[in-house]
């Protein structure tokens, strides 16, 4: 598989299962490039179950949104035909100003990690075989490799099979932020 072709199934997955979240609203390109500013920069990190040519699921994890935004911004007419449909609608540039926002420390509570896991999806067809399980264990060793102590995950209120599935893997609630007006999300930490 090409890597531009796993970035597109990533970014499939992504909408298919992080379906509730902003981001999905905008669109497989936009997330496939997304997903290829994270692979690439080295400030982060996108690690991917795959058997038989297809996608089974992901993690991605790093150290602020900055550099990948910085990534983003090297390949500027793919950002912007990407985001041109959002772009007429003022509420999805709201939005996208409030993950910036939030992506800046805007609004988190004091003392939590710098690192973070950023997004983890497994395809309904693999959940229930350890994938998920398996990546996040391959997230906390390569963040382990890069000196990285603890990281925090954001999940929303209402998302209670990730509540579980976070504190089966070890990490606990420190926190509450609303990311965007009125949707309380729970800040994690898992120490590494």
């Amino acid at each position: 598989m090409t890597p531009g072709e796993r970035y597109r199934q990533v970014a499939r997955l992504h909408m298919r299962c992080l379906d509730r979240g902003f981001l999905a609203t905008l669109g497989e390109g936009f997330l496939a490039l997304m997903y290829e500013a994270i692979d690439r920069t080295g400030e982060a990190t996108l690690l991917v179950a795959e058997e038989d040519g297809r996608v089974q699921g992901f993690i991605t994890g790093g150290v602020g949104m900055g550099p990948i935004y910085r990534r983003m911004m090297r390949s500027p007419v793919r950002l912007g035909l990407a985001l041109a449909p959002a772009m007429l609608r003022p509420a999805k540039v709201r939005r996208i100003l409030e993950i910036v926002r939030y992506s800046g420390d805007g609004g988190l509570p004091g003392g939590l990690p710098d690192a973070e896991l950023l997004s983890l999806a497994v395809a309904p067809e693999w959940r229930g075989t350890s994938v998920a399980e398996g990546l996040y264990r391959r997230l906390v060793e390569d963040f382990r490799k890069r000196g990285v102590d603890a990281f925090r995950i954001t999940v929303g209120e209402t998302l209670a099979p990730a509540h579980r599935f976070y504190r089966r893997m070890g990490a606990s609630v420190t926190g509450e932020v609303e990311v965007h007006g009125g949707e309380k999300s729970k800040v994690y930490v898992h120490r590494v």
